[in-house]
């Protein structure tokens, strides 16, 4: 089991790969009263097209289905998998996201118990084509309860202008059209492919003995069969060219506006420069348009824009993209403000050395608050893209940016970005 540790931020954390290809990561917290742990798989929404494990060609999948997994592995022939962790007194949970899909539990007691529960049941599939019938009914109005979200509605119009014919078009839930073809065979398919313990990792923290809970997790590992591990082989993401400006009406009281940017310039293969280019391309967006630049403030001031305000630069494995999104104002005028400051970053007055160190010291000062979450702490960890780079790595990194590293990784995004505008009009 290998050590590290993280000077800057004080945390020591274990890094063990068990035999059976199961990345495992211990994070003591001694000073904490409750457990956290994630359990997940490189295998979200966007992982559509692939060759199933034992198989030769590439298959194509319904939208959705990485979800609809999620859901059904809960349900076992002897009943709900969430009653075995509330008899234990531990709160569970999972979630998908485009590239992955994780379970967890949170605990102050009964932690041993809880992590037998959380590894058997996500290693041990039951599925029938009846409660695959029954779980549709439910996914649907799962879907519906989020077409009827504006914010939610604002964000995912925007990635179908930027990512047409692409899995990121399509919700994370999928259609109702797309669930309904989903059977029980597929559903194993996909499990076998994609729930390989070589495809997922393991994250706990918490006031736990790392020797002993090693011990455990090890022990639990090997008590089971697994086939021999193989890469997936996933199909290349593509996407057809972007669509300009959409629009559609909702019950909303003012216009919602998304202004988007996607990325066409390859990332990064180094891990410590894949971080920077996405920490300085986030640095810009706020030394534009933050709450500490001058067109913020006049923006504001001029009710181009209030409090919904707000932006992202958003990377993944396999696309990046910058967004902003507003309620109100004057549409047109907002986009050609927002698109001028960003191909015109160079001379802008916000763009100095000055304006840098006082955002990256806020930004600090918000990781280290953050830190204080032992749930925040695993999913970014979990989500981490970056190779031989952690979570912890940040401060250091984030130290050593300055303008002129700012100004190289941004002018690769802003040299081939295209962009799409999204709005919502009332009805």
């Amino acid at each position: 089991m290998k050590k590290i540790n993280y000077k800057l931020t004080g945390d020591i954390l274990y890094q063990d790969k068990l035999e059976n290809g199961l990345e495992v990561y211990y994070l003591p917290k001694p000073e904490y009263n409750k457990t956290y742990t994630l359990f997940s798989t490189n295998f979200g929404s966007l992982d559509t097209k692939f060759i199933p494990r034992g198989q030769e060609d590439f298959e194509l999948y319904p939208e959705g289905i990485a979800h609809f997994l999620e859901h059904k592995l809960f349900e076992k022939e002897a009943g709900d998998v969430f009653q075995d962790f509330g008899k234990l007194g531990a709160a569970s949970n999972a979630f998908t996201s485009f590239n992955r899909t994780s379970y967890l539990f949170s605990t102050s007691d009964n932690v041993y118990e809880n992590m037998e529960v959380l590894l058997d049941f996500v290693q041990e599939p039951y599925f029938t084509q009846e409660s695959v019938e029954r779980e549709q009914g439910i996914i649907t109005q799962e879907i519906q309860m989020y077409q009827d979200d504006a914010d939610w509605r604002l964000y995912f119009g925007l990635l179908q202008n930027l990512y047409p014919e692409s899995p990121l078009a399509d919700d994370i839930a999928g259609t109702p059209a797309s669930i309904r073809k989903i059977t029980a065979e597929q559903l194993y398919e996909n499990y076998y492919t994609f729930y390989h313990p070589s495809n997922m990792t393991l994250f706990v923290t918490g006031p736990f003995d790392v020797e002993k809970m090693a011990s455990f997790v090890s022990e639990n590992q090997s008590k089971k069969e697994f086939s021999t591990a193989e890469p997936v082989a996933r199909a290349p993401f593509v996407a057809a060219p972007v669509i300009r400006e959409s629009q559609i009406q909702m019950d909303v009281v003012n216009p919602k506006f998304a202004l988007g940017f996607r990325g066409q310039d390859a990332l990064p293969i180094d891990g410590k420069k894949l971080l920077e280019y996405r920490l300085s391309n986030y640095l810009l967006l706020t030394m534009l348009v933050g709450s500490t630049s001058k067109r913020y403030e006049k923006l504001y001031n001029s009710g181009l824009i209030d409090d919904s305000f707000d932006y992202s630069f958003e990377m993944h494995d396999r696309f990046h993209m910058a967004s902003f999104t507003s309620d109100g104002g004057n549409i047109s005028e907002l986009e050609e403000i927002l698109t001028s400051a960003l191909i015109n970053f160079k001379s802008d007055e916000d763009f100095n050395a000055e304006h840098l160190e006082l955002i990256k010291k806020d930004y600090l000062g918000n990781y280290y608050q953050s830190m204080n979450s032992l749930e925040f702490i695993a999913n970014q960890f979990s989500s981490n893209i970056y190779p031989d780079i952690t979570f912890f790595d940040y401060p250091e990194i984030l130290a050593n940016i300055d303008i002129e590293k700012i100004e190289r990784n941004v002018a690769l995004f802003i040299g081939q970005m295209e962009k799409s505008i999204f709005v919502i009009n009332p009805k």
